[in-house]
This record gives C-alpha cells, structure tokens and sequence, in this order.
C-alpha cells in the first residue's frame, strides 16, 4: 500500500467513524437530551472516546453537526417566507417551525440560544446563515410595524428559545409561545 493509498483509507475511515457518531449522537441526544454523556455516543457508534474528540472536540462541535439539517431546513424557509405577502404571518410560521423543530433534543433550544450568543461557539458558526436569515425576516416584519421597535431579532430568537418545553414531546407548553407573540407587536 502506497502512502497515497493510506490516506485515502484513513480519510474513508475517518468518515465512516464521522457518520457513526452522528448517528449515535442522534440517537443518544433524542433519548437523553443534548446533556447526554458523550461516552455514551462513542460507545454506541464503537468509537473509543480519543475517536470521538477527534471529530468532535467539544460537545458544542457535535450538537452543531447533528443540528446542521435542522438549521438548513429553518435558514432556507425563512428566505423563502421573505417573499410571503404578510410579513407577519411569515414571522410567525418561522418562529412556530423553530419551536417544533426544536422538540427533538431535550434542551436543544437552550443550547442553540447559549450558542448563538457566543459569536465563538460552533453552534454560532453553524447557526450564522439561518441567523441572518431571521433577522432579515424579523427586520421586514419590524419595518411593517408589526414588531416592537425596542426588541431585536436576537432577544426574540432569545426568548422563544428559553420558553417552558412539555418534557414528553420537547414542545413549548401552551400557551407560552402565543403569549410571546402577542407581546411582541408594538
């Protein structure tokens, strides 16, 4: 085997080491929240741990992997809801699928949040193109007067985040979110 050779099979290894922890992960975060012990990802993709910190060095770099289709999904529908006519039905649409979507992990929203507002943190990186996206929808439904002037689109994204979830389907407990909403308009 030539050293061309031996890279290409680390690098295919390496890879199939990544997808098994991703789905370990998933697994792992859906069963027992995104507190879950991280050995326990590794075991259950049959990884030691030194694999595991290799690929994903901090919890933060994990749960940013693992929520990369989550944030896709929620990034691309908010810059198609920019063309909806009603700035303030598109708003609320965003902020409903946000709240759903976040019903996968136990205390994903809390993490997302924590991590959007830690410019350093992968989850911010990986947040940073639905983020703007948002903001793009929140400042249009601003610019309408729909919104409060005094609130920005962090401190809203902030506070959907943080709202009480049911513990057996990780949704917001009615009816938080729709207490929010209506506080929100000026």
């Amino acid at each position: 085997m030539n050293s061309a050779t031996a890279g290409r099979a680390r690098r295919a290894d390496a890879r199939r080491n990544y997808e098994a922890l991703l789905t370990a992960g998933k697994s792992v975060f859906a069963e027992s929240g995104t507190e879950a012990p991280l050995e326990e990802v590794a075991r259950r993709a049959g990884v030691g741990q030194g694999t595991l910190y290799r690929q994903f060095p901090t919890r933060e770099h994990l749960f940013a992997a693992i929520m990369s289709e989550t944030i896709d999904l929620l990034d691309r529908t908010a810059r198609d809801l920019l063309a909806a006519p009603d700035p303030w039905d598109a708003l609320v649409r965003w902020l409903r699928l946000y709240d759903e979507s976040a019903a996968c992990y136990q205390g994903m929203t809390r993490r997302v949040a924590e991590g959007v507002a830690d410019d350093a943190s992968p989850v911010a990186a990986a947040c940073a193109p639905m983020r703007a996206s948002f903001g793009q929808l929140f400042d249009r439904a601003r610019a309408a007067g729909l919104v409060r002037p005094d609130l920005t689109a962090l401190q809203l994204f902030t506070m959907i985040s943080a709202l009480p979830k049911d513990p057996t389907s990780g949704t917001t407990i009615p009816p938080y979110l729709d207490v929010v909403l209506k506080g929100i308009r000026p």
